[in-house]
């Protein structure tokens, strides 16, 4: 588990909640001490037999030794993963986690409306409209360490890092705030603001496509859902939504759900009265 310097209690909190201990494989260590025993077993039996004095006591001596390595190995790794769980203790709970992520997404929605300078009722034409894609691949400025997933006691998945887009439908424009956040550390980055009028917007979607993506484990994956909102100049704000991907990396059939089709249907009727009026 990362140690970096000056953490404050949430970030020790999180961190144990999302390193995941397991045992290492056993299975070897275990066939090795029950062979070693078996061994021991047969040269306790050959004692009896005047001839095999000295078999027996290769058997007896040779199996024990061979059980007792497996016994030690086996007792060493029970303990590293007693010591690894210990360290991740106390845990916060899911309801916590969630507490902590919903205030995080506040203050950064609050971010987001002062970066685009939207203030008083412009900014209160629509409430603003996020779109949340937890991510596993690597992100400029996340440390490796920091791509952590978990799938809760509650059974919902959460994630340490997420793309953020904060779209506001403002009377005369449409303004975007974009970042990478850290969860964990609490932090945003990779930051960026846009504001388009709604004349200008030529195609707002999600859709699917086929590109190569290299995941961590070294594995390809094909195929990435995308949303994506483009204007006249060839602009765009787009965010890979990575379903499958998502689906591979935590190998279960069930991913998180996105707010992108909602965020396409809302601009999109946006789109249509601002045109209608301009018209």
């Amino acid at each position: 588990m990362d140690k970096r310097p000056k953490q404050n209690d949430r970030e020790i909190a999180l961190r144990k909640y999302f390193e995941v201990v397991t045992r290492e494989r056993t299975t070897i260590l275990i066939v090795m001490i029950a062979a070693g025993i078996v061994f021991a077993l047969v040269g306790l039996a050959l004692l009896s037999s005047p001839d095999g004095a000295a078999m027996a006591w290769f058997c007896i001596v040779t199996g024990s030794g061979i059980a007792a390595v497996g016994g030690l190995r086996l007792g060493s790794i029970e303990a590293r993963y007693r010591s690894a769980l210990a360290a991740t203790q106390p845990q916060p709970s899911d309801s916590q986690v969630d507490a902590w992520f919903q205030d995080s997404r506040q203050h950064l929605i609050l971010h987001a409306k002062n970066r685009l300078n939207l203030f008083g009722a412009e900014s209160d034409f629509f409430k603003p409209l996020i779109i949340e894609v937890p991510t596993l691949s690597a992100t400029y400025g996340v440390p490796t360490e920091d791509l952590k997933w978990r799938k809760g006691s509650d059974g919902t998945f959460r994630f340490a890092i997420h793309h953020l887009i904060v779209i506001y439908l403002t009377e005369r424009h449409l303004a975007a705030f974009t970042c990478d956040f850290n969860f964990i550390r609490d932090v945003s980055l990779n930051e960026t603001t846009r504001e388009y009028h709604y004349l200008d917007i030529v195609s707002v979607a999600t859709y699917e496509y086929s590109q190569a993506f290299t995941l961590p484990t070294g594995e390809k994956l094909s195929t990435s859902q995308t949303f994506r909102l483009s204007v006249g100049s060839g602009e765009y704000i787009e965010v890979k939504l990575e379903n499958d991907q998502l689906r591979k990396m935590t190998q279960q059939e069930e991913v998180p759900t996105f707010e992108a089709d909602q965020a396409v249907t809302t601009i999109r009727a946006m789109l249509r009265d601002r045109k209608a009026l301009a018209a």
